[in-house]
């Protein structure tokens, strides 16, 4: 990416934007890199070229991990504060422009639909596309049905030896219900710190405090099957619900059976 622009800038400045893009783009380091554009952004001698393409890639990090209300917010700030830059401007509101269509609930949750080797449809996992298929599949093999089901991986040249699966969704439809959410994990390790975790995440609005249950507390280390749990009561004011399954470590992680139930 040239910044043009901003050459009458601090040349660090722009090394480090650069270098947090590579990082964030090439080796999907995306925690890295948020806190990078955090800093950036803090520099009152930034250019505006470099703050305005920090600021939208920093939305596109927080899209890729999942947390859309905190994307939403960072593309509002590139329309408001850097409207003038046309290229972020324009992006962020593409951007901004695709998650305002609804987001139906959770789908093929029985891995029901999907190609062997590819990511299973509905799902996603925080990885730019074109590596996607690197940290989960869908597959027939070593299912606990003996259809279908999916393996979360951790590729071996990965920066952070964590995947994770995931879905998320408008919870407007949850407000005010307790929900919960099972699914049948089974890990086979390559380490013995290897484990497997599930994860259910509701955002509220106004960065109220939101419920997240990793079961950090309880992970998976067996290798046979495993029937996991998390309930909790949605919020009236939630935005968006987030649930997944996480590989830590070396091991592979499969996943089967999900269900996630309103009552």
């Amino acid at each position: 990416m040239t910044l043009a622009a901003a050459s009458t800038g601090s040349p660090d400045i722009e090394r480090r934007l650069e270098a947090a893009i590579h990082g964030e783009i090439v080796l999907g380091g995306l925690k890295d890199a948020i806190e990078e554009y955090q800093q950036i952004l803090k520099q009152r001698d930034a250019p505006r070229p470099v703050a305005a393409r920090a600021l939208y890639q920093m939305g596109r990090c927080l899209e890729k991990e999942g947390r859309r209300a905190e994307a939403r917010d960072a593309y509002g700030r590139v329309i408001k504060d850097y409207g003038d830059q046309s290229g972020p401007a324009a992006e962020a509101r593409a951007r901004l422009a695709d998650l305002e269509k609804p987001i139906p609930g959770p789908l093929n949750l029985n891995f029901d639909q999907g190609e062997p080797g590819k990511l299973p449809p509905a799902w996603f996992v925080p990885a730019l596309p074109n590596e996607a298929d690197q940290w989960a599949r869908y597959t027939k093999h070593g299912c606990r049905n003996s259809r279908s089901c999916a393996v979360v991986l951790v590729p071996d040249n990965a920066p952070v030896h964590v995947g994770n699966l995931m879905q998320s969704f408008g919870a407007k439809a949850y407000q005010g219900k307790t929900v919960r959410l099972r699914a049948w994990i089974r890990l086979e390790a390559v380490d013995p710190d290897d484990h497997a975790q599930m994860w259910l995440s509701v955002d509220r609005a106004r960065d109220r405090r939101r419920f997240f249950d990793n079961m950090s507390d309880r992970p998976v280390r067996a290798g046979n099957w495993t029937m996991c749990e998390i309930r909790t009561k949605v919020d009236a004011d939630a935005t968006f619900i987030k649930f997944g399954v996480m590989s830590i470590g070396r091991g592979r992680v499969f996943v089967d059976d999900v269900s996630f139930e309103a009552f």
